[in-house]
């Protein structure tokens, strides 16, 4: 079976991509929100947030901590999920750990994430091709809190961070964008990494967009 092939998009096609900032939105980026959401799921309340995605027409998010995966979940998630856990089984992994060359079956797909002023924000060392390609942007060298997706996309990416942060365990969320045409899902694992003090100061992020036919989307660029 084959699976779906999308190809770069150029900056005139930016207004029909999932979570562009161009689309209308009746909401901006707000720091108090994030810190609210942040709460909220360290509680395990995801009930605010699940309102105002479907406010905005999207579905989910869901959300669970030290995830146990099956073989539903997409391939690349899984194999970020197995190779965290190895090295996991120790200790918790360091940043220093990170093996770009053993990370190849899931380039593409992968974003690296450091902790910036303790979790406050996040910035993106490394922002994979593939999810520059269909989200039509490429957030390398940004922090999170000037992404280009709708707000209460950031919003949700940069509340589940800090409460990783906080927390300093893996987590897998899913949703469904409100306007998305290419994909009908994101499916996201973010696994911590410690620095030299044993606080977490990077996360090892999967992003995986599944098409409208379900299944995983792949680009030729």
């Amino acid at each position: 079976m084959l699976t779906p092939v999308i190809r770069r998009p150029n900056d005139a096609n930016l207004a029909t991509r999932p979570g562009i900032s161009g689309q209308p939105s009746a909401q901006a980026f707000d720091w108090r929100i994030v810190e609210q959401w942040a709460a909220a799921i360290l509680a395990d309340d995801l009930g605010p947030i699940v309102g105002t995605f479907k406010s905005r027409g999207a579905q989910g998010p869901s959300l669970a901590w030290d995830p146990s995966l099956g073989p539903a979940a997409p391939e690349p998630i899984r194999f970020l999920h197995a190779y965290w856990t190895e090295l996991a089984g120790r200790a918790m992994p360091r940043m220093s750990e990170i093996d770009a060359l053993a990370l190849r079956p899931a380039l593409g797909y992968i974003a690296l994430l450091d902790v910036v002023d303790g979790g406050r924000d996040f910035r993106y060392r490394l922002y994979g091709t593939i999810l520059a390609a269909v989200a039509g942007f490429d957030m390398t060298g940004r922090l999170t809190s000037e992404h280009k997706a709708s707000p209460y996309i950031t919003h949700f990416y940069m509340a589940s961070h800090r409460a990783a942060v906080a927390r300093g365990r893996p987590f897998i969320t899913e949703h469904r964008p409100g306007s998305a045409q290419i994909t009908k899902g994101w499916h996201r694992i973010v696994l911590p990494f410690t620095g030299a003090d044993g606080s977490v100061q990077r996360f090892l992020v999967g992003g995986v967009p599944i098409g409208n036919d379900g299944r995983l989307i792949r680009i030729t660029l």
